[in-house]
């Protein structure tokens, strides 16, 4: 971070609407035609009345400016996504009673209830970010918060209720967490986990900053040392081992705030892309089993281009996601930075390279202004190709008083992806995501069960907002992996939808976006297509399985086949 300047105001939203859907009812068949989507703020009526406390003070700690993340997945088994928002605690303690994160369960007829108490999740710490994954292999998503001081660990007990394990666990951790990600790296059917750490901080250590010599602000982050991320290994038996030493990942020059798992050289090995905050960012590329038998790690995101700007510097990226965006087969970065630099778009060359062509397709100037956080690449009009979204805010409240053209609250943006040749900044008078915000997290999911992606976004001390997408139907399908010889929660696995020549890839990853979770849930548009010849599913364990001529227009649950001779079989 560092104080810069504004946000050019242009965006959002779109064209035609459709109703609402009715309660859990099946979506109506797709109409032949399309267009981009309509997204409604539903956070009234769905009954989301969270509020992030940041615990802003006069002195201006840096962690206040920071939080908070979000979580969409379904902790009670119910195939609907419900809501877990992290909070924050004063730095300061003040005596007055604080607040905890907020469980919000999914009624499945468009609104959701504060089951906060009753799921044993009412523990108020100073949390930063979310990850979900199934971490026992048990059915049940279990929720790991990371934290200024102490990172938590809620295990999904299976009855709606989760228990505080993070001792049991191993996996309080220390400093200041941000983002985390769930993957198997070393690929032996367990989930490991990956915790972003940004710079090393206390309230003891803490630097007073002033641009005017006057007025206090929030410090930039190159006032503070960085601090290393750390890599935990799942033991099994509810148990984890920090291996990050070990696994080539100790860099205390990093100052991370976002991940998002990838497999940028196609081994089957799970890599890490993570954005660094006023450092380079660093890519590390899994190797497997070295000659002792251990999973290791080497960073190259300066040889292989993603570590700098196009012009060699640095910047002060937030939120990263990855994803196929022009349809080769290969998985691309977006980067969200800050105020003043571009966001990054790196796509992913034919010869193993990244390069940065975020002016080139559209995004580069538009995001010059703002300062983004939440950083999404998500099919939102449902026509087969991934778009992007960036939610915005800046980190000082009273930035205006500074740098006149910059404002505390911004406007979120969507870019529309043309078919793999560049993207356009989606624009209306009113529309989606319309209005300003202090955008932190950004997370999607089909709440509504009617098939496509809807939007959920955090604000910094303020309330959070959910937006349901009213875009035109079009053909869709979803996939639900649970693994057996993989992870339970299917991480790492790659869906591909094949319909003659063409072939849509996804891959389910933990991470992404800055502090949040999407659910873990693959959704596949499919435009205007009336069928598929077959789905293919390649398990992070090598098991490749196909599923022929599947039905579209609803969620497969698909359980990984025992071998790749075994029929692939959905629920």
């Amino acid at each position: 971070m560092a104080l810069r300047i504004a946000p050019l105001v242009l965006l959002l939203l779109l064209a035609a609407c459709r109703p609402p859907p009715d309660g859990d009812g099946p979506p109506p068949p797709p109409p032949a035609g399309g267009g981009l989507p309509v997204f409604v703020d539903v956070t009234d009526e769905a009954g989301i009345t969270f509020v992030h406390q940041n615990g802003a003070s006069a002195r201006r700690y840096l962690p206040e400016t920071m939080g908070s993340g979000v979580a969409f997945f379904d902790f009670d088994g119910d195939e609907r996504p419900d809501l877990y928002f992290v909070n924050s605690v004063p730095v300061e303690p003040s005596g007055e009673p604080l607040a905890s994160g907020a469980l919000y369960r999914n009624r499945g007829d468009g609104t959701f209830e504060d089951v906060t108490a009753a799921a044993g999740l009412d523990e108020p710490f100073f949390g930063m970010g979310a990850a979900v994954g199934d971490v026992d292999n048990d059915g049940d998503l279990d929720l790991f918060v990371s934290g200024v001081g102490g990172d938590r660990f809620f295990r999904n007990l299976g009855d709606g209720t989760f228990a505080d394990a993070t001792a049991e666990a191993g996996l309080g951790g220390s400093g200041f967490g941000s983002s985390a990600a769930f993957l198997d790296y070393d690929r032996d059917g367990r989930l490991d986990l990956f915790v972003g750490r940004y710079v090393t901080w206390s309230r003891e250590a803490d630097v007073a900053c002033s641009p005017d010599g006057e007025h206090r602000s929030y410090c930039t982050p190159e006032i503070y040392p960085g601090q290393s991320n750390r890599l935990y290994r799942n033991l099994g038996g509810g148990r984890f081992e920090d291996v990050t030493r070990a696994a080539g990942l100790e860099r205390p020059e990093g100052k991370t705030l976002g991940v998002v798992p990838l497999d940028q050289d196609g081994d089957g090995w799970p890599d890490l892309a993570v954005a660094n905050d006023t450092v380079r960012n660093f890519l590390f590329m899994n190797r497997g089993p070295g000659e002792d038998g251990r999973v290791a790690f080497r960073e190259e995101g300066v040889e292989l281009g993603m570590a700098f700007s196009v012009s060699g510097a640095t910047r002060g990226a937030m939120g990263v996601d990855a994803g196929d965006l022009d349809g080769d087969g290969r998985e691309d970065l977006v980067i969200g930075n800050f105020s003043q630099e571009m966001s990054a778009v790196y796509r992913a060359s034919t010869h193993g390279l990244f390069v940065d062509e975020a002016a080139r397709l559209g995004i580069g100037l538009p995001t010059l202004m703002p300062l983004a956080f939440g950083t999404l690449v998500a099919d939102l009009d449902g026509d087969g190709w991934l778009d992007a979204v960036f939610a915005n805010g800046h980190i000082e409240p009273e930035i205006e008083r500074f740098q006149a053209l910059q404002t505390y609250a911004q406007a979120a943006l969507v870019f529309h992806n043309r078919g793999g040749g560049g993207f356009e900044p989606v624009t209306a008078e009113a529309g989606p995501l319309a209005g300003s915000w202090v955008g932190r997290g950004l997370a999607a999911a089909d709440y509504d069960g009617d098939g496509d992606l809807d939007l959920v976004l955090t604000q910094n001390g303020r309330r959070a907002r959910l937006w349901r997408n009213d875009g035109p139907r079009r053909a869709f399908i979803r996939l639900r992996p649970e693994g057996t010889a993989s992870n339970r929660t299917g991480y790492g696995a790659v869906v591909t939808a094949v319909a003659g020549e063409r072939r849509i890839r996804r891959r389910l990853v933990s991470g992404r976006s800055y502090l949040s979770a999407s659910e873990p849930v693959v959704t596949i548009g499919l435009g205007d297509l009336e069928r598929l010849d077959a789905v293919e599913i390649l398990w992070p364990s090598g098991i490749r399985q196909t599923l022929p001529d599947p039905e579209l227009g609803r969620l497969h649950v698909v359980r990984e086949a025992a071998s790749e001779a075994a029929a692939g079989q959905d629920g």
